[in-house]
C-alpha cells in the first residue's frame, strides 16, 4: 500500500487482509491523520484491534515510535505478526494477542467470521455494534483491562489510543481509568449501539479522565471515529 510515508506491504492471507488503498472511506483516512498530527517523536500508541496492523505499521514507519498492537483473533494476529517482519518493524512494534475488557479473565471470541482480518467479531457474546450475529466459531482468549495491562513489566505506557473493537469500546473503557487520565489522545470508533446507547457513558468515563471532544473530527474520512484530547 503506497502512503505518504512510504509503501507498507502486507502478507495477503484472505480477502480480509487485503488493504484499501491509502485515501479511500474504508482505511479511515481520519485514523492515517490523527497519526500524523498526534504521534510525535518518541511518543508511544496503543493500537487496540489492530486487526493485521495497517495502523500499526504506518505509526512506526518513522522508527521513532512505540507501537503497542494488541488482536484478539489469533488468524489476524498471526498476519499482524508477519507484516510487522516483512516490513522491518519488529524492533518497534510488540503485538500481543490478548482482547481488552471491564476486567481481566478468560473468555471467549465469538467468531462472526475466522479469516484473517475479518471484522465485526466480538469478546464474549454475539453481539456486536449493529446486533445480534451468527456464530461460525469460538476462540479462547485472555481478555485484561488496560489498567492491568499498563503495570505488566516491559508494557510501554501510551501517549495515545487508537479503539476499534466493534461494539466493545464500553467494557474496555470501564478498564481503563487510570490509563485514560495519563494519556494525551484517544480515537475511538462510534457507531452502531455505542451511537445509540453507549455514547453517554462514554463520554462521562473520557470527560472524567480530562479528555474532551475535539468536534472537528465528526465528519472526516469515513465519520465512523470520534477523537478526544486533553486540552
Amino acid at each position: 500500500m503506497e502512503t505518504d510515508k512510504g509503501i507498507i506491504n502486507f502478507r495477503i492471507d484472505s480477502a480480509g487482509s487485503v488493504p484499501q488503498t491509502f485515501n479511500s472511506e474504508r482505511s479511515e483516512p481520519e485514523t492515517f491523520q490523527w497519526i500524523r498530527e498526534y504521534l510525535k517523536s518518541e511518543e508511544t500508541l496503543w493500537d487496540i484491534g489492530a486487526n493485521v496492523g495497517m495502523f500499526s505499521l504506518y505509526a512506526a514507519m518513522g522508527k521513532d515510535n512505540r507501537v503497542l498492537a494488541i488482536e484478539p483473533s489469533a488468524e489476524s494476529y498471526a498476519t499482524l505478526n508477519a507484516n510487522i517482519r516483512l516490513n522491518c518493524l519488529d524492533k518497534y512494534i510488540q503485538a500481543l494477542c490478548f482482547a481488552g475488557n471491564s476486567q481481566t479473565s478468560l473468555l471467549n471470541l465469538f467468531m462472526k467470521d475466522s479469516a484473517s482480518g475479518a471484522s465485526h467479531n466480538s469478546i464474549g457474546s454475539n453481539t456486536n455494534q449493529f446486533g445480534e450475529f451468527e456464530v461460525n466459531g469460538y476462540q479462547s482468549v485472555i481478555a485484561i483491562t488496560l489498567d492491568d495491562l499498563s503495570q505488566i513489566e516491559g508494557v510501554p505506557s501510551p501517549n495515545h489510543i487508537k479503539l476499534d473493537i466493534d461494539g466493545k469500546e464500553l467494557e474496555i473503557l470501564k478498564g481503563a481509568t487510570k490509563t485514560l487520565s495519563e494519556i494525551e489522545s484517544i480515537l475511538i470508533e462510534i457507531e452502531g449501539n455505542n451511537l445509540d446507547e453507549n455514547l453517554t457513558s462514554i463520554e462521562d468515563i473520557l470527560r472524567n479522565a480530562g479528555l474532551t471532544e475535539d468536534d472537528s473530527w465528526r465528519n472526516k474520512g469515513s465519520g465512523r471515529n470520534r477523537l478526544y484530547r486533553r486540552k
